[in-house]
């Protein structure tokens, strides 16, 4: 026969105690309440011992934010006492400044008790403030600036909107790792984007996607912008990225022999010679790269039908535009281009070259 619960009566099972004392003098979980959340009311990072906690998690609605800045708080205030303990939260009423939420705890408070639930009612009062890095950023902050112009033109509409989508994806991609990854500030000029960049990191890693990518000319300065704490002197950098004069479609001269940029990446330059109608890769490190020249940009490029070829006879095309007739070698086209069918040609230091496949057809 077992001995009684010295608290209730009941047998005993464990230490002294019935199953029901031994769970309540047990609980599975401490918490305190009320509790207190501050949190950034621009990113909605929370403070944790005197810590800014950024939120690198994807939030699809206000609901998943509060949800996931609970569980970060719960995890750092819940003290998990039970053996194999999981809890659920249930949010039971929001105010203004106070949510009302109920920890819902499953386990086992003994090894030899079997698994039980308990509740406990929460109060979080919530605080809200300004993280150090959107304080910064407020204030204009910035330790960085990059640059990007182009040789002698204007930037491309296409080109702008590519630039500003990789700086986007590589802060996106930073945040978390880097408590300084922002843009403060993007400035479109004549001349090309300033884009003001929160750390030096940041503005290092898309100024090398960049740089890569267009094949661009690099230049970095620094200027002296004050101290650190310990008294070390701290420096902004300015990154100045310019683009080649010409762009993917564009023709250039390489070597002596009319081309067409047909691609230009981090794989090199990839050109069409309409001499020996060959593709060839131009390595910026290369010599052949510090003798390229620009010739005409890809909007001279114009549309041709063909309204005569014969063998063994020059080819007869049509302007398309001004219905003027010029002529291109015999052997200047594919076969199975028959008359009447149109393609497009750019007249290059005044010689008519056929195009094979144009980079872009607008």
């Amino acid at each position: 026969m077992r001995p009684p619960c010295y608290l209730c009566g009941k047998p005993a099972v464990v230490e002294g105690l019935c199953e029901e004392c031994y769970n309540n003098e047990h609980p599975l979980l401490e918490v305190e309440t009320p509790l207190r959340m501050l949190i950034c009311e621009r990113c909605g990072a929370i403070k944790m011992h005197g810590r800014w906690r950024q939120i690198t998690e994807r939030i699809s609605s206000p609901e998943e934010l509060v949800a996931l800045q609970l569980q970060i708080l719960l995890d750092n205030d819940v003290e998990v006492l039970g053996e194999n303990v999981t809890y659920s939260v249930i949010q039971k009423k929001r105010l203004d400044r106070v949510l009302y939420i109920e920890i819902v705890a499953q386990g086992s408070s003994h090894s030899e008790l079997p698994s039980h639930t308990e509740t406990h009612d929460v109060e979080v009062r919530l605080d809200y403030g300004t993280c150090d890095s959107c304080g910064m950023m407020r204030g204009g902050y910035h330790e960085a600036i990059l640059q990007i112009r182009a040789d002698d033109r204007k930037l491309t509409k296409a080109e702008e909107d590519e630039i500003l989508d990789t700086a986007t994806d590589l802060t996106i991609g930073e945040y978390g790792k880097d408590s300084m990854a922002y843009i403060n500030e993007v400035t479109r000029t004549k001349y090309g984007i300033d884009l003001k960049i929160g750390s030096n990191h940041l503005c290092r890693l898309i100024a090398d996607d960049l740089e890569s990518r267009y094949m661009a000319a690099r230049k970095q300065t620094y200027k002296l912008i004050g101290q650190e704490s310990d008294g070390k002197e701290k420096y902004r950098t300015t990154i100045l990225l310019r683009l080649p004069h010409f762009k993917e479609g564009d023709f250039v001269d390489v070597a002596g022999d009319p081309c067409q940029v047909r691609s230009m990446g981090r794989g090199g330059l990839v050109c069409y010679n309409f001499e020996d109608k060959s593709e060839f890769t131009v390595s910026p490190r290369s010599s052949k790269w510090q003798e390229i020249q620009f010739l005409a940009p890809e909007s001279d490029k114009q549309e041709y039908m063909v309204i005569s070829k014969a063998y063994g006879e020059p080819i007869q095309l049509m302007n398309s535009q001004t219905y003027e007739v010029e002529n291109l070698p015999g052997d200047s086209l594919t076969s199975d281009l028959e008359n009447g069918d149109k393609i497009w040609a750019v007249k290059l230091q005044g010689r008519l070259y056929y195009i094979p496949q144009p980079v872009n057809t607008t």
